[in-house]
């Protein structure tokens, strides 16, 4: 197996605790980004934070739907 590169491990980092990144710059970028690549990039990880959020609070014990 080979060993990641530092900069997936910076990212992996950066996403081990969704809610130490603040969303709102990210959706902002997301939206008016001049690149629409990089639109698109900021945009599948405001969803990814998105969907760890939920995840994190759906999970815990008081949680009823």
């Amino acid at each position: 197996m080979t060993k990641p590169s530092k900069e997936v491990e910076k990212i992996e980092q950066l996403l081990a605790d969704p809610w130490a990144i603040n969303i709102q710059k990210i959706w902002e970028q997301a939206a008016h980004n001049q690149d629409p690549d990089k639109r698109k990039l900021f945009d599948a990880l405001h969803n990814y934070l998105l969907d760890k959020r939920q995840e994190q609070i759906i999970n815990e014990k008081h949680f009823v739907i």
